[in-house]
């Protein structure tokens, strides 16, 4: 996807390598429902694309019951409609059905969202009435990435920083 060549940061080995094999990947489970509140002491639930704005996890409601769950500084993915869209949190969270938690870094954020754009998850996604990827969906993607965890972590700020400043420049 990205290994040009060696100018500036592209200079270590790239291998293709599936995300499973990379990054601790959990699928949400829905809590139940009569666990749902609108108390921001409880649980933050993640259920879908509804409750990630501009990248983020964007609280709005809540949980008494601990399900699958996500760190802070953790990716979410949503795996129904729209499938594939990405975010990061800021919270630990409860992953319901909707949604997988990621331990990934920035590269593998900056590469999942990559992947969305380019519409690899709409070829992925099943289902007449709601899209959805299932655990080996997710987990079977595959990416270039490079072997250098620093490499990595450069080329994500590199494209951290890209994103920051299109968001300035569109805010103005």
């Amino acid at each position: 996807m990205w290994p040009l060549d060696c100018t500036g940061f592209f200079c270590f080995s790239w291998e293709q390598r599936k995300l499973g094999e990379i990054c601790q990947v959990t699928m949400g489970q829905s809590p139940d429902g009569s666990t749902y509140s609108e108390t921001p002491s409880d649980y933050i639930l993640i259920q879908g694309n509804a409750d990630l704005k501009d990248g983020w996890v964007s609280p709005r409601i809540w949980t008494t019951q601990k399900t699958k769950t996500a760190d802070a500084g953790d990716l979410i993915m949503s795996v129904r409609a729209p499938a594939g869209a990405m975010g990061k949190t800021f919270y630990n969270v409860v992953l319901g059905r909707g949604v997988a938690g990621i331990k990934g870094n920035e590269f593998i954020y900056q590469s999942l969202v990559k992947m969305d754009s380019d519409g690899y998850w709409k070829k992925l996604a099943v289902g007449s009435t709601f899209e959805s990827i299932n655990s080996d969906g997710v987990n079977g993607a595959e990416l270039m990435v490079p072997q250098d965890i620093a490499e990595q972590d450069k080329i994500g700020e590199y494209f951290r920083n890209l994103d920051n400043l299109i968001t300035l420049h569109q805010r103005n």
